[in-house]
């Protein structure tokens, strides 16, 4: 049977707004900043790459904090 699913506290889901709104942020300053200097696809890929980092370490430290309660 699976366990019934559990909806985030106020202070989870204001933690990851906080997160999408300072990665979106920071991807779009790399981006701006960077296809100016670099060739389009190497840009796409450090921004992207960037992006894709800091998301999974904000996902991460979220589900760890779940993890403990």
């Amino acid at each position: 049977m699976p366990e019934p699913e559990t909806k985030p506290s106020p202070g989870v889901e204001l933690a990851e707004f906080v997160a999408a709104i300072a990665i979106a942020g920071v991807a779009g300053t790399a981006g701006y900043l960077l296809t100016d200097h670099l060739p389009f696809l190497l840009a796409v890929a450090l921004v992207g790459g960037t992006a894709f980092g800091l998301t999974a370490l904000v996902s991460a430290g979220i589900s760890r904090k779940e993890a403990r309660r």
